[in-house]
């Protein structure tokens, strides 16, 4: 990910007021932790597991806080368990932001085989959660489908956990 699109999200961010921003740190989207990490707006806070970053994201927004989870689709395949009991079980709004490893243009370096299993599983999981979700990939509507997303995930106490591909990311 480079600067435009760091910043872009980093705006939506603040726009939805959300400060605490939760991470499982991986390639795709280091300079975004980077800068948030920079930014005395945010707290951030880098977890062990996947599950334990859902869980901390669950938890601040029990509590009230506006939050979000930043990790890339092999986490949020992980996390999925605590992500299943935490959305349509409870009701609980888990914002995340995920890097969609896998789907068409990723430039990682993975062999496209290994990828192709977080493109052929990741959005069918969601789908069998039932946690909604959209694919980001256009910079010029990045801004505007984070605060659409954030603000369904509040408003209805749903997980929403959008897949950053394309030129957002790649």
């Amino acid at each position: 990910m480079d600067a435009e699109p760091a910043r872009l999200i980093i705006e939506a961010l603040k726009e939805e007021k959300i400060d605490l921003y939760v991470t499982l740190p991986e390639e795709p989207t280091v300079s975004l932790t980077q800068a948030v990490q920079a930014d005395p707006y945010f707290q951030c806070v880098t977890v062990a597991s996947e599950d334990g970053g859902v869980t901390l994201t669950a938890g601040a927004a029990i509590a009230g806080r506006r939050a979000v989870f930043v990790t890339g689709i092999a986490g949020l395949l992980k996390g999925g368990l605590a992500l299943m009991h935490m959305g349509p079980q409870y009701g609980i709004p888990v914002f995340i932001l995920a890097s969609y490893r896998g789907d068409f243009g990723d430039r990682s370096g993975i062999s496209g085989s290994k990828l192709q299993v977080f493109r052929q599983v990741g959005e069918p999981f969601l789908q069998a959660l039932r946690i909604p979700y959209q694919i980001a990939g256009e910079r010029r509507t990045l801004k505007r489908t984070i605060r659409d997303a954030y603000f369904m995930c509040r408003t209805s106490d749903m997980p929403a956990a959008l897949l950053l591909t394309g030129e957002v990311l790649w």
